[in-house]
C-alpha cells in the first residue's frame, strides 16, 4: 500500500513539474531570431532598427497575443514572404547540403592531412635510413687506408 502511494506521489510531482514546460510560450526575441529583416539591410530582425523591422515586430507581437505558437508564426511568415525571410535554411530537402557540406569537407580535409603527414614522415625516415646505411659502408680501400694511418700513428 505504501509503495502504491509513493508511486502516485512521484507521478503527481512529475506532472506538476511538467505544467510550466507545457505552458511555455516563446518570447518575442526568440521568435525574432528566426527571421531576417526584409528592408534590404541584411540584418536579422532582432538586430535591425529600421521602420520595416518595427512593422514586422508588431505583426509578430499581434500573432503571439492571439495565442499562436512560434511554429505557427514561422509558418505564417514563410507563407507570406517565402523562405528567404528565414535566418537559417530549413533542415529539409536540398537545404541539407548547407549543413552537410562543411562537415564533410572538414572530415575529408582531415583525412588528406593525416595521410600526407604520414607519407612525409615515412619518406623522411626512409631517407635517414639510406643516409645512415651509406655512411656505415666503407670501401675496402678506405678501411685499409685507415688501418695504415692508425699503425703509423702508433709508431
Amino acid at each position: 500500500m505504501f509503495d502504491r502511494r509513493f508511486k502516485s506521489l512521484v507521478i503527481l510531482v512529475f506532472l506538476v513539474l511538467m505544467v510550466p514546460v507545457l505552458g511555455h510560450s516563446a518570447t518575442l526575441s526568440e521568435i525574432e531570431t528566426e527571421f531576417m529583416c526584409d528592408c534590404g539591410c541584411g540584418d536579422m530582425l532582432v538586430n535591425c532598427t529600421c521602420e520595416r523591422s518595427d512593422e514586422m515586430r508588431g505583426l509578430i507581437s499581434q500573432m503571439n497575443n492571439q495565442g499562436q505558437s512560434k511554429t505557427q508564426i514561422v509558418a505564417n511568415f514563410v507563407s507570406q514572404f517565402g523562405e528567404v525571410i528565414l535566418s537559417s535554411p530549413p533542415r529539409k530537402g536540398f537545404n541539407l547540403v548547407a549543413y552537410g557540406v562543411p562537415m564533410t569537407g572538414f572530415f575529408f580535409g582531415a583525412i588528406v592531412a593525416v595521410t600526407l603527414a604520414r607519407r612525409w614522415r615515412f619518406s623522411r625516415r626512409d631517407e635517414e635510413d639510406e643516409e645512415s646505411e651509406s655512411g656505415d659502408d666503407l670501401s675496402e680501400e678506405m678501411e685499409e687506408r685507415i688501418r695504415e694511418e692508425l699503425e703509423n700513428l702508433e709508431d
